[in-house]
């Protein structure tokens, strides 16, 4: 059996469309509700444009460094002043939640307090798949930063995670070759 890079591209482009059929199914006006965990830096860039698409809307935020708002909010702020984006975003909402720690997170989900589709997963390395792994098994869909995963053991329960709970993940890669 030959594989190449491109063969398995091609396979997995084919898997997500097939995945993604009846995974999302929102009626006209409804929006995905997201979560991010990991405000700042690289999570900026991740859930930014998920909100500028008008197809999500931000229900929580979730940083261990609570001033990643400010400095977020300040980095939106300069993008509209210089034209770089259309319309300013008010991260300080009231109807957002925001979150110290993102096992407090998961506990407003599990108590009914906050209901969420999606969830961005921009943390340090070691995070990603504790992170991703918990939001799957509560049947929501995530996008991880890359490493998707640190060790053979973590890439295995990812797997089996999001094929037994039947949702769409996808890792974030900024290269190309």
């Amino acid at each position: 059996m030959r594989s190449s890079r491109r063969g398995f591209i091609k396979g997995l482009t084919g898997l997500t469309a097939v995945g993604a059929g009846g995974c999302f199914t929102f009626g006209k006006g409804d929006k995905i509700r997201l979560a991010a965990v990991g405000v700042g830096g690289k999570g900026f860039s991740d859930w930014l444009p998920m909100i500028q698409s008008g197809k999500a809307e931000i229900v929580a935020f979730c940083d261990a460094d609570a001033n990643q708002m400010n400095l977020a909010q300040q980095r939106m702020d300069r993008l509209v002043k210089e034209g770089r984006i259309a319309e300013r975003f008010n991260l300080f909402d009231s109807k957002i939640q925001f979150f110290d720690d993102y096992r407090k997170l998961f506990d407003a989900i599990d108590s009914g307090k906050l209901k969420i589709d999606a969830m961005t997963v921009s943390t340090p390395d070691h995070a990603h798949a504790p992170i991703a792994i918990t939001a799957m098994k509560k049947g929501i869909h995530v996008y991880v930063q890359k490493p998707l995963v640190r060790t053979l053991r973590e890439l295995k329960m990812f797997e089996d995670t999001a094929r037994d709970n039947g949702v769409i993940t996808q890792m974030g890669n900024q290269g190309a070759v």
